[in-house]
C-alpha cells in the first residue's frame, strides 16, 4: 500500500526494484529517461506510472501528480534533481535508500554537485536515508538468488538486456550508461 519511486527505473536494478515493490503490493512510479523506456516500464514491467525526465518540463509537477499521497520509499540510484525533487514529496517515516549517484559521477568538483540541503526534509518527515553496496548483504545472497529465481520462474519478475557486440566497444557501451543508452543490464559479447 506504500508509494514506491524508483530513478534510474528502467536499468538492472531500477526494473528489479520496482517490479519487487509491485509484488509486495507498492504502488510503485518509475522515473527514466525516454519514451521506450516509459512504455517498458508501464507496459511490461507494470509500474503504475512513469516518468521521462529529458522531457517533462516540471519534474516537480509530474512527481506531485504521479504520487498524490506523497512517497513512502525513495529508491535513489541517481541523485541530483531528479532526488532533490523527490526529497520534497517524502511522507512521514520515508525510507531513502541510496544506491547510486551517477548524476554526479563525471561532476569535475564537488562544487557541480550542489543542490538543496536534505536536513530539514529528513528532520520534518523522520525520514531515513542510508546508503549500501550490494556486498553489505552478502550474507544473505542465497536467500535472495532463491527468492529471486522463484519470482522468475513464476513468471513475476521480468529483465532486460542490452547487449554490445565487440570487445573494442567496452569504453563505447560503459560511458552509454551514464547518457541513459542500455535498457536493462548492459553486457558485452
Amino acid at each position: 500500500g506504500e508509494t514506491v519511486v524508483v530513478s534510474g527505473a528502467a536499468g538492472a536494478v531500477g526494473s528489479t526494484v520496482g517490479q519487487i515493490a509491485k509484488i509486495k503490493g507498492a504502488r510503485v512510479v518509475g522515473i527514466a529517461g525516454s519514451d521506450e523506456k516509459i512504455a517498458y516500464l508501464k507496459d511490461e514491467l507494470q509500474f503504475d506510472e512513469a516518468i521521462n525526465y529529458k522531457t517533462e518540463d516540471d519534474i516537480q509537477k509530474a512527481l506531485s501528480d504521479a504520487c498524490p499521497d506523497g512517497v513512502d520509499v525513495y529508491f535513489d540510484n541517481v541523485g541530483g534533481p531528479i532526488s532533490d525533487s523527490v526529497m520534497n514529496l517524502l511522507n512521514e517515516f520515508a525510507r531513502i535508500p541510496v544506491c547510486g549517484a551517477i548524476s554526479s559521477y563525471n561532476a569535475e568538483s564537488e562544487k557541480d554537485d550542489m543542490g538543496p540541503r536534505v536536513q530539514s526534509k529528513l528532520i520534518k518527515t523522520k525520514a531515513l536515508m542510508q546508503g549500501f553496496i550490494v556486498s553489505d548483504y552478502s550474507e544473505r545472497f542465497p536467500e535472495g538468488a532463491k527468492q529471486l529465481a522463484e519470482w522468475l520462474k513464476d513468471g513475476k519478475l521480468h529483465y532486460e538486456e542490452t547487449i554490445t557486440e565487440g570487445f573494442d566497444k567496452i569504453p563505447d557501451a560503459f560511458l552509454g550508461l551514464f547518457q541513459g543508452k542500455n535498457k536493462g543490464k548492459q553486457l558485452i559479447k
